[in-house]
């Protein structure tokens, strides 16, 4: 299974840790280009970044973009892959786990990470992986996170024709919205975001601040009123289907908590 490395040009010193981190690991990655905001223009951004529930920075947009260009990927080439961003810990089971998924029917995507948050999942689980340790349960609610994942190609091929129903927002909140997908979620969990590392007791990266954060928009803008008034619209609207599918999921017997982390395992 190939491992598609989310990576900004000017990131190089990301870069290295990672290649620092695969070659304890013992995997090879290929690091994907990252879409940076230079790679779009005012126009594209004016007209992507403002139909979802808020006005989308353009580091966001960049993002959401950098994500899409990895599910092409994945459909062209008609494999699985891992797609991780470039401030991605890894446990050091990383190589049987992915070679244990690789084979398994019925999955559109897999989430790795955990972000902080509790995530609506089913109570027992599904595939038991690396000699019943690891487990994936099916993943009914998530809103956090885009560090790491594996997408099958059919799962990238829904992300892409939901791009055709849908604006697009937030990476994250964009592909837990596409409920064709047949979503798992492993546990305990394989990846942390460097930025959430110590809140589980985990050594982060060298840097470990979002890029999202740290790039400033370029483009300015004033919304006007009835455009407020759209974004609360959709935000309210957008809650609603929360609220619906979690009573839904619930109802069927699914249950809300904290995915497990070992730090231990990211020693």
């Amino acid at each position: 299974m190939k491992v598609l490395m989310i990576n900004l040009d000017g990131s190089k010193d990301r870069l290295q840790q990672q290649n620092e981190q695969f070659d304890k690991l013992k995997v090879v990655f290929e690091r994907l280009p990252a879409v940076s905001i230079a790679d779009f223009s005012k126009g594209d951004y004016q007209k992507l970044a403002f139909n979802g529930q808020r006005p989308m920075k353009q580091s966001e947009l960049a993002c959401f973009l950098s994500h899409k260009k990895a599910w092409e990927y994945i459909v062209t080439l008609n494999e699985p892959c891992v797609v991780l961003e470039d401030d991605a810990v890894l446990v050091r089971e990383f190589k049987q786990i992915i070679k244990a998924v690789t084979n398994l029917e019925n999955i559109d995507f897999i989430n790795l990470e955990v972000h902080g948050r509790r995530k609506l999942i089913a109570k027992s689980a599904t595939f038991d992986l690396t000699d019943d340790h690891f487990r994936l349960f099916s993943l009914y609610q998530d809103r956090s996170g885009t560090g790491g994942y594996i997408l099958y190609p059919s799962g990238a091929k829904k992300l892409l024709d939901f791009m055709e129903k849908r604006a697009i927002g937030l990476a994250d909140e964009f592909i837990y919205s596409c409920r064709s997908l047949e979503a798992y979620q492993i546990e305990p969990a394989v990846l942390l975001q460097s930025d959430k590392c110590e809140m589980y007791g985990v050594k982060p990266m060298d840097d470990m601040h979002s890029i999202i954060g740290q790039v400033k928009n370029t483009v300015s803008f004033e919304l006007s009123i009835i455009e407020k008034i759209q974004f609360k619209y959709r935000r309210i609207i957008a809650q609603i289907i929360l609220g619906y599918y979690y009573l839904l999921f619930m109802c069927k017997g699914a249950v809300k908590r904290e995915i497990k982390v070992e730090p231990k395992r990211f020693d």
